[in-house]
C-alpha cells in the first residue's frame, strides 16, 4: 500500500498513483480563506469509498479524529467547494486525510477571495501543485529562496504523517549562509499539523539578520514534509517552497551542557578550558562560573552575542563574593565579545576583554582573541 502526503502553502493536490492515504496538509474556511477540493475515481469497474478525516491545526494529537465516508462513483469527480464547510460543517484552518482500500486522485486549491475595486470585480488568488508520495518524506530536508523584510514575508507549515510522534528541530540562516537562530525542539504528535506560521516571529522568534534571502532546514527523528509560502506584502501574491531532501543533513542532537570557569583578575580575564570555534554549537547551554580573584578592587563582566544581545547581563563582582554562576543559551554563529564593565577598577582596566568564536566569526569582529 502505498501512501501520499500534499504540501502546500496555498494549494493542494494529490496525483500519486494508487494512493490510499493521503493528506492534504492545509486547508480551511476563514474570512476570505476558502478551499475547494475535488475527489476522483479512476476505476473502470467499481465505485469506491473513501473515509475523510479533518484535522485540525495546532500540532495536536488528531488520531482520535473520526471520519466522514464518501462513495465515489467509478470514473466520476466529487466537487467539494469550500470543502472544510461543505463537508465537514467545519470552520478554522486544517488538513484533510483521505483513505481508501482502492485507488483515488484528490486536489485541493487553497485562495483568498479578493475585493472588488473600482476598475475590477472580485476575483481569487491561491496556488495549485502536485502531491507527493510519503516515500518522499524526509527526516532532513531545506526549504530554499525564502524571504522575510519589509517587502515580503514567508510561513512555514508541516505535517507528521506518522503514527507516532515526531521530534523536529529548525534552523535559519541569513543571506549570507550563517546560522542564525535554532528553533526550539518542536514535539508534532501523530498526524499533528503545523498551520502556516511566520518564519519570523513564529519559528525563530524575532531573529535579526539579513533575511532578504534566507534558508531553513529540519531534522527529525522521523520523516516529515515541511513546506513554504512567501507572499509579497504588497500584491499579496504567494510563491510556494517546496522542500527539498538534505543530503548534507545531520540527525537531532541533543543541546550539550558545558561549564567554564570565568577568572576576573587585575588586569586580565581568563575562560577555562579555552572556547575554540568548534567548542559550542548553536542551542547549547553554556554555564559560566565567575570569580574574582583580584584582592584590592571590583571587576564587572558582561557577555555579548554576534548581533548584539545580552547574554550575560553587566554584574558588579567584588572582591571575596566567590563564583558566581551565570546560564546562557548559545543563539547564533559567530563572535562573541566578553568584557570588565566598570570603567573604575584601574588603569589596566581596557586590557579585560576578549571574544570567542561558535562556528564562523562575524564580519564585525573586533579581534582581541583571548
Amino acid at each position: 500500500m502505498r501512501r501520499f502526503v500534499v504540501l502546500v502553502a496555498l494549494a493542494i493536490s494529490a496525483t500519486a498513483a494508487f494512493a490510499k492515504d493521503g493528506f492534504l496538509t492545509i486547508g480551511g474556511s476563514v474570512g476570505v480563506f476558502r478551499t475547494d477540493a475535488r475527489i476522483f475515481n479512476p476505476s473502470t469497474t467499481k465505485d469506491i469509498t473513501i473515509q475523510a478525516y479533518y484535522l485540525p491545526v495546532g500540532n495536536a494529537d488528531n488520531s482520535a479524529v473520526q471520519p466522514v465516508s464518501l462513495t465515489v462513483p467509478k470514473r466520476q469527480m466529487l466537487l467539494f467547494d469550500d470543502v472544510v464547510t461543505s463537508l465537514f460543517h467545519n470552520g478554522g484552518l486544517g488538513a484533510i486525510r483521505l483513505k481508501s482500500d482502492d485507488d483515488f486522485i484528490a486536489t485541493s486549491r487553497i485562495y483568498a477571495q479578493t475585493a472588488a475595486t473600482s476598475c475590477q470585480g472580485a476575483g481569487t488568488l491561491g496556488q495549485f501543485l502536485e502531491g507527493d508520495d510519503v516515500s518522499n518524506a524526509s527526516t532532513t530536508g531545506v526549504l530554499i529562496q525564502l524571504k522575510a523584510n519589509a517587502a515580503f514575508r514567508t510561513n512555514i507549515g508541516a505535517v507528521n504523517p506518522n503514527a507516532t510522534a515526531a521530534h523536529v528541530t529548525w534552523r535559519l540562516y541569513d543571506k549570507n549562509n550563517a546560522l542564525i537562530a535554532t528553533g526550539s525542539p518542536v514535539t508534532m504528535p501523530p498526524l499533528a499539523v503545523v498551520s502556516p506560521t511566520s518564519m519570523v516571529s513564529g519559528f525563530f522568534f524575532n531573529s535579526s539578520g539579513d533575511l532578504s534571502d534566507a534558508w531553513v532546514s529540519f531534522s527529525s527523528d522521523l520523516p516529515i514534509f515541511a513546506y513554504a509560502s512567501v507572499v509579497d506584502n504588497t500584491t499579496t501574491d504567494p510563491t510556494y517552497i517546496a522542500m527539498s531532501k538534505d543530503s548534507g543533513g545531520s540527525a537531532i542532537t541533543t543541546p550539550t551542557g558545558a561549564t567554564f570557569d570565568v577568572t576576573l583578575n587585575s588586569f586580565l580575564i581568563t575562560i577555562s578550558p579555552k572556547i575554540e570555534a568548534s567548542t559550542l554549537k548553536v542551542g547549547d547551554q553554556v554555564t559560566f562560573r565567575i570569580t574574582n580573584q583580584a584582592t584590592d578592587t571590583t571587576h564587572g563582566f558582561t557577555l555579548i552575542g554576534p548581533t548584539g544581545s545580552v547574554l550575560i547581563p553587566d554584574r558588579f563582582y567584588p572582591p571575596g563574593t566567590g563564583t558566581v554562576t551565570q546560564t546562557f543559551t548559545v543563539r547564533t554563529q559567530g563572535t562573541h565579545t566578553f568584557f570588565c564593565t566598570n570603567t573604575g577598577c584601574g588603569t589596566g582596566h581596557t586590557n579585560m576583554s576578549g571574544t570567542f568564536d561558535v562556528g564562523q566569526p562575524s564580519d564585525n569582529d573586533p579581534g582581541g582573541k583571548y
